[in-house]
């Protein structure tokens, strides 16, 4: 599934994994490929803080979801990847299709981020609102970011 991504959206999948194990959840969710996103360099990170989204109010805004215990050891169930959540697959399939239509060899954090936010009442769209962030004003400095090519090295 990931051939396609670009290492910055894998690093950012990786990083939602370990925010889905620390808030004790069993699966990733769109929230925690968010947060992912907004740890990792790339046009996800650079729109979302333009927009004015940062870490503590975008965990200040998710959903009161019950997280689940985590297993003693830290690490999920399995032994190795979480499952995502039916949202989270999406997300990355609406990526991969954003990629696709707009002739993009790879999926990048910005694909990503589209892919999250053109699912409207998902936890992360929810976060998103809470923390003043207008969503379709987003969807557009995205797609501008994307038309402008690759973020220079070490922009933020």
């Amino acid at each position: 599934m990931f051939e396609r991504f670009h290492p910055e959206a894998r690093a950012a999948v990786a990083h939602a994994q370990d925010e889905a194990t620390r808030s004790g959840h069993r699966e990733i969710g769109t929230e925690h490929l968010l947060l992912g996103l907004l740890a990792r360099p790339g046009h996800a990170a650079d729109a979302l803080t333009a927009a004015g989204a940062d870490v503590a109010n975008l965990r200040a805004g998710l959903p009161g979801r019950k997280a689940e215990q985590p297993e003693p050891n830290g690490e999920p169930a399995s032994g190795g990847e979480m499952r995502m959540t039916r949202e989270a697959k999406r997300a990355l399939e609406l990526a991969s299709r954003a990629a696709h239509r707009l002739r993009h060899q790879h999926v990048s954090s910005g694909h990503m981020l589209l892919g999250i936010i053109d699912q409207p009442g998902t936890p992360a769209v929810e976060a998103l609102t809470v923390a003043g962030i207008h969503v379709g004003t987003l969807r557009a400095d995205v797609l501008q970011r994307l038309e402008r090519g690759p973020p220079e090295p070490g922009t933020r």
